[in-house]
């Protein structure tokens, strides 16, 4: 319900308002500006500023919408179970914008002149690392996957200059991946964070963030979050990078 483009513009604070509605949308949509303000511990201030962004006239219009938005998703769901099309739905509607092309063009920039790429990820992170660094080796860029967070880190090696690491994690709070790509950094990697979350630690360390902004689906401690968007981004970047290979 809230376009991409928008969701950029959105400082610290205002992404801690975006990710208690993202999580907290049935309980949000009876809150008061106040109580509401209290739970995402910003201002009232704060949270005007980021209805205005997402181009609303107030908040009451924000919480109507966001009761229509749910009312639509619940909808979805009594009549087909839980629809995974509809989020993945507004997720390839966000990144057809501009905002969107110009950070893969940035993250571009930095893959294409890198000696070599680190991916790494823990748990389903893991998984969708080893997938990415096959990948984008198929497309002429070699990769590794880095998937242990107690794996030995060259330091001070001249071909740590310039490389990247992608650092995969959905909520961006994995201690084992903050770990890994804190290590990178003091070595000279540039480190890009693919997470959902805009305003969560990875990404406040990251030198580029890439947040896909999905909603996060719980199991008790499984996260059943759709990782469809790793998926793209991986694919989209290997098939620009085959490119820039053959011209």
């Amino acid at each position: 319900m809230f376009p991409y483009d928008k969701l950029r513009t959105l400082n610290g604070l205002e992404s801690a308002v975006y990710t208690y509605i993202n999580q907290h949308q049935a309980t949000v949509e009876k809150m008061t500006i106040r109580e509401l303000a209290e739970k995402a511990h910003v201002s009232t201030t704060t949270i005007l500023r980021f209805a205005n962004k997402m181009g609303f006239e107030g908040y009451s219009e924000l919480r109507y919408a966001i009761k229509q938005h749910r009312a639509s998703l619940m909808q979805a769901k009594e009549e087909v179970g839980y629809d995974i099309t509809v989020p993945i739905a507004e997720f390839f509607e966000n990144v057809n914008t501009t905002d969107f092309a110009n950070l893969i063009d940035q993250a571009l920039k930095h893959i294409v002149s890198a000696p070599m790429v680190l991916l790494c990820g823990i748990g389903t992170g893991q998984a969708l690392a080893e997938y990415g660094a096959r990948y984008w080796s198929n497309a002429g860029k070699f990769s590794l996957s880095i998937t242990d967070p107690y794996y030995p880190f060259p330091t001070h090696n001249p071909i740590l200059n310039n490389t990247v690491m992608i650092a995969l994690s959905v909520s961006g709070e994995s201690h084992q991946v903050i770990e890994m790509a804190t290590r990178a950094q003091q070595n000279g990697v540039y480190v890009i964070a693919v997470t959902n979350r805009a305003d969560s630690t990875l990404a406040h360390m990251s030198d580029l963030v890439i947040a896909y902004y999905m909603p996060e689906i719980k199991h008790g401690d499984l996260n059943l979050t759709t990782q469809v968007p790793i998926i793209y981004l991986i694919e989209l970047i290997a098939h620009r990078l085959a490119e820039q290979t053959t011209d």
